[in-house]
């Protein structure tokens, strides 16, 4: 059975929605232990949410239809959330859906300004457009569409299109991490962010779009393989290594910015910076 969407969690919180054996939802925090210990065991399974953005009710139930077969077929949790006006989606959107199924000619707002409008907010999410006009569809490159579907949908082709796209996934997971930052909920791709900090009690995520704060703890991150190049040169800072561009006696500079090295900590900082320039952590 189709659920709905669950509420984002409280500001501060970094975020990844997985389900316990009783299928209930779990935003993990970084204080939970207990749910981290159970993640890396391999006991909860990630879920996809879906946003189907359609003003006719019966194509919507036919995509949601379709996400309930090939959840099931493929042993994945899918939840969908539909929606009959972009307007009111654009409006409740806060960055919780994975993939967004969207029809181009619906009264209140055309899709393509639709996801105009949505690439403002997200870049990242996934966007399909399902439609019976094949010459709008092809102009999704503009608004980085990574596919369309031409009405009607047959099963088939959609679960083609849900391969490609839980492939694209896949390859986001591995290298992203959703925060929510000042009411707000940012993917940041890890490969761009060049250093966390410890900041009064909360840690600021510095990247080339700039700076973003949420709770946690530096020891949370290095337990996370996502984050194997990075290294902790002191209680404050953890550093992506591969955005270090000189070392220092007692520091190193990541992007112009001078990081303190703890002297205990040096010989490891080296040493894993050795490692990485030697291609052990790509």
């Amino acid at each position: 059975m189709l659920r709905s969407i669950p509420k984002m969690p409280r500001k501060g919180f970094i975020l990844d929605y997985l389900f316990s054996e009783s299928d209930d939802i779990i935003a993990i925090s970084k204080r939970s232990a207990y749910v981290r210990k159970k993640w890396r065991e391999g006991v909860r399974r990630r879920m996809l949410r879906i946003a189907i953005v359609e003003d006719v009710e019966a194509s919507a139930q036919t995509l949601a239809g379709f996400c309930a077969r090939y959840g099931a077929e493929t042993n994945m949790e899918i939840t969908t959330g539909c929606f009959d006006n972009p307007i009111v989606f654009l409006q409740k959107y806060r960055g919780e859906f994975d993939v967004v199924f969207m029809d181009i000619l619906m009264p209140q707002m055309n899709g393509m300004e639709c996801a105009r409008r949505l690439r403002k907010c997200d870049s990242n999410v996934i966007l399909c457009f399902v439609t019976n006009m094949a010459r709008y569809a092809i102009q999704g490159y503009e608004v980085g569409a990574i596919d369309f579907i031409i009405k009607p949908v047959s099963y088939d082709e959609f679960s083609m299109k849900m391969n490609r796209i839980i492939r694209v996934l896949k390859k986001q997971a591995s290298a992203t991490i959703l925060i929510s930052s000042r009411n707000e909920i940012k993917k940041i791709d890890i490969r761009d962010l060049y250093y966390v900090e410890v900041y009064n009690h909360s840690l600021i995520y510095h990247t080339g779009d700039g700076d973003f704060e949420a709770y946690g703890k530096l020891s949370s991150l290095e337990e996370d393989d996502r984050f194997r190049c990075f290294i902790r040169v002191s209680p404050s800072y953890l550093v992506n290594c591969t955005m270090v561009t000189s070392v220092q006696e007692d520091s190193l500079t990541v992007k112009d910015v001078q990081i303190p090295i703890s002297r205990r900590r040096r010989k490891e900082c080296l040493e894993k910076m050795a490692a990485i320039l030697g291609g052990i952590c790509l």
